[in-house]
C-alpha cells in the first residue's frame, strides 16, 4: 500500500480546463506550488479526482462490469482471466489478479486521495462561496461512493489521512470504521450539494440516495427510509416512462439517473463494449459481424427468470436464435456464435444500433439511479415492518407505493402487499449488469449460500458453486497489496 500510495501521490493528475464540460478538454499536469490559487484550480483539481473512475478497470470498465460473474445472473466469457474466475466461483484461497481486481483497487484510491487534495486545498481559495461548497461536496460523495465499493468488497480498508500518509495507508482499518468514513463523507457532501448538477456529477439527490443505500446495507433501516424519502419527497427526480431508453445516448441525462459517470465518444468509460458480442450476426451481414469484447454473458438461468410482461428482459437480455436485435444497421435474430451460452446482455448496446462507430461510444455509466433508491426505501419499510430476509412471505402493505413505482414501469401489474420474496425479484431485474447488485444484496441479506448453493452448472462457463459465509462474504484481499505493505495489511479471514 505505501507503494500504491506512493504512487498516487507522485502520479500527474489528469485534468481538465472546464467545471462545466470536464470531458472535453485535453489534460494537463500541474504541481501543488503553483496550483490551488482560483477558482480555476479547484474545478480543474476536481476534475482529476474523476478520471481514475473512467480506467478501463474501475467504474468505467472491466471490473465494474465483471462483478456480476459473482452473482448467478451473469459470467465471463473471457476465461484467461483465471484467477477473477477463481474467485467469481468462489474457488480462491487469495488474489493474485493483477489486471481488473488490483488495477480497479488502484484507480478507486486514486481518486480517493485526489478528492482528498480538493478537501484539504479548495477551502483555502477565495472564490464564489457556492461553486466552493458544490466543489467540496463532490470531493466528498466521491470519497464516500469509492469507499463504499472498496468495503462491500473487501471489508475494512485502509483510509487516507492526507495528514498522516504513512500510517494510515499502512494498516486496514475495521469494517465498522470504514462505514463510519463513508457515512461521514457522504453526510458532509448533503450539506454541500444541491439537487442542481452537471451531466456526470453528482448532486444532492445522489448524496442522499447513496447515503439510503449504505444505511441499508449497515441494516440502519430508519436511517435509510429518512435518506431514500428526502430524495423520493424533494420531486427533483423520478423514473423515466421507456426502461430501455435509460441506457442509451439521447436519455442518460434524465432525472432517474441520481449519478452516473461522464463519458465522451472516443475515450473511455468502455461499458458497452464490454457487453457487445464479438460476432452479432454470424456472418448474415458480413460487414457487421460485430466488434464486442464480449466479456460478460448472462445466464439462461437469469433470461428464464423473468416474469411474463416484464419489458425489462427485452431490453437486457436477447437469446441466441430467438430474440431480435438492432445493430449496424440491421435487425436480425441475434447469433452471437462466440458466446458461451445462450444469452447476450443487451442492456448496453443502443449506442451500436445505427451503426458500430468507436470502441468507446460515450455512453454514461449508471452508477446511481431513482429507481434504486425507491426499493431501498422500500426495503427499509418491509424491515421496520415484520417482513425482511428472514421473513420473506410476509406481505407489507406500507412499502407498496415506492415498490409499485418500479414494478408498474417495467410493465407489470401492482402488488397491494409486497414481500421481500418481491422485493428481491424487482431489485435483481431492474439493476442487473449495473455493478453486480445483485451479489451484494444476496451477500448483505444472508442468502447468498442458500441460493448459489442450490444452482446446478450451466454449461462449462457457469458451474455449480459452493459459497461458505462468512469466508466468502468478501473478497480475498489484494496479494499486491499486502505484499507492499511489509504484512501490515493483513488478508480477509479464509484466505491465504
Amino acid at each position: 500500500m505505501k507503494k500504491l500510495l506512493y504512487l498516487i501521490s507522485t502520479i500527474a493528475i489528469l485534468l481538465s480546463s472546464c467545471s462545466k464540460d470536464f470531458l472535453k478538454t485535453d489534460p494537463h499536469t500541474y504541481t501543488e506550488a503553483v496550483y490551488w490559487k482560483s477558482a480555476t484550480d479547484a474545478e480543474e483539481g476536481l476534475a482529476g479526482a474523476y478520471s481514475p473512475l473512467q480506467g478501463e478497470e474501475a467504474l468505467g470498465g472491466e471490473e465494474w462490469c465483471g462483478m456480476e460473474a459473482f452473482s448467478d445472473i451473469g459470467y465471463l466469457n473471457d476465461n484467461s482471466y483465471t484467477d477473477f474466475l477463481s474467485m467469481a466461483e468462489f474457488r480462491a484461497t487469495q488474489n493474485n489478479e493483477g489486471d481488473l481486481s488490483l488495477n480497479a483497487y488502484k484507480e478507486y484510491y486514486q481518486t480517493i486521495k485526489r478528492a482528498n487534495d480538493v478537501l484539504v486545498n479548495v477551502p483555502d481559495i477565495s472564490m464564489d462561496e457556492d461553486e466552493k461548497q458544490r466543489i467540496l461536496g463532490e470531493a466528498n460523495f466521491l470519497i464516500g461512493y469509492c469507499y463504499f465499493t472498496l468495503v462491500r468488497r473487501y471489508g475494512g480498508v485502509p483510509l487516507y489521512d492526507p495528514e498522516n500518509v504513512d500510517a494510515s495507508v499502512s494498516v486496514r482499518a475495521t469494517e465498522d470504521e470504514t462505514w463510519a468514513a463513508i457515512e461521514t463523507a457522504l453526510t458532509a457532501a448533503t450539506e454541500q450539494l444541491s439537487y442542481t448538477h452537471d451531466q456526470g456529477r453528482p448532486g444532492l439527490g445522489a448524496a442522499y440516495g447513496l447515503l439510503a443505500k449504505v444505511y441499508a446495507y449497515e441494516e440502519k433501516w430508519d436511517e435509510a427510509k429518512t435518506a431514500a424519502e428526502v430524495v423520493i419527497n424533494s420531486g427533483e427526480h423520478d423514473l423515466y416512462a421507456v426502461y430501455s431508453d435509460l441506457f442509451s445516448l439521447d436519455h442518460e441525462n434524465t432525472t432517474e439517473h441520481l449519478w452516473s459517470l461522464g463519458a465522451r465518444y472516443g475515450t473511455y468509460p468502455i461499458t458497452p463494449i464490454l457487453y457487445l458480442p464479438n460476432n452479432v450476426w454470424n456472418g448474415n451481414h458480413s460487414e457487421s459481424l460485430g466488434a464486442g469484447w464480449r466479456l460478460v454473458s448472462a445466464t439462461n438461468l437469469f433470461y428464464d427468470s423473468y416474469e411474463d410482461g416484464d419489458v425489462r428482459k427485452k431490453a437486457t437480455v436477447a437469446k441466441r436464435d430467438v430474440d431480435t436485435v438492432t445493430y449496424n444497421g440491421y435487425t436480425d435474430i441475434l447469433q452471437a456464435p462466440n458466446n458461451l451460452s445462450d444469452v447476450v446482455c443487451v442492456k448496453f448496446m443502443q449506442p451500436y444500433e445505427d451503426g458500430y462507430t468507436d470502441w468507446t461510444a460515450g455512453l454514461d455509466v449508471p452508477a446511481l439511479r431513482y429507481a434504486d433508491v425507491l426499493l431501498i426505501d422500500a426495503e427499509a419499510i418491509m424491515n421496520l415492518n415484520g417482513g425482511g430476509p428472514d421473513n420473506r412471505t410476509v406481505g407489507v402493505p406500507a412499502a407498496a407505493e415506492s415498490f409499485n413505482k418500479v414494478r408498474e414501469r417495467a410493465g407489470l401489474s401492482a402488488i397491494a402487499s409486497p414481500t421481500f420474496n418481491d422485493l428481491m425479484y424487482e431489485r435483481e431485474m431492474e439493476l442487473a449488469f449495473e455493478g453486480g447488485d445483485r451479489h451484494f444484496d444476496l451477500v448483505r441479506w444472508g442468502l447468498a449460500a442458500e441460493i448459489y448453493n442450490s444452482i446446478s452448472a450451466e454449461g462449462t462457463y457457469k458451474p455449480a458453486r459452493t459459497f461458505v459465509s462468512p469466508k466468502n462474504d468478501l473478497l480475498p484481499y489484494p496479494q499486491n497489496e499486502i505484499d507492499v505493505s511489509g504484512g501490515t495489511i493483513t488478508q480477509n479471514p479464509g484466505y491465504n
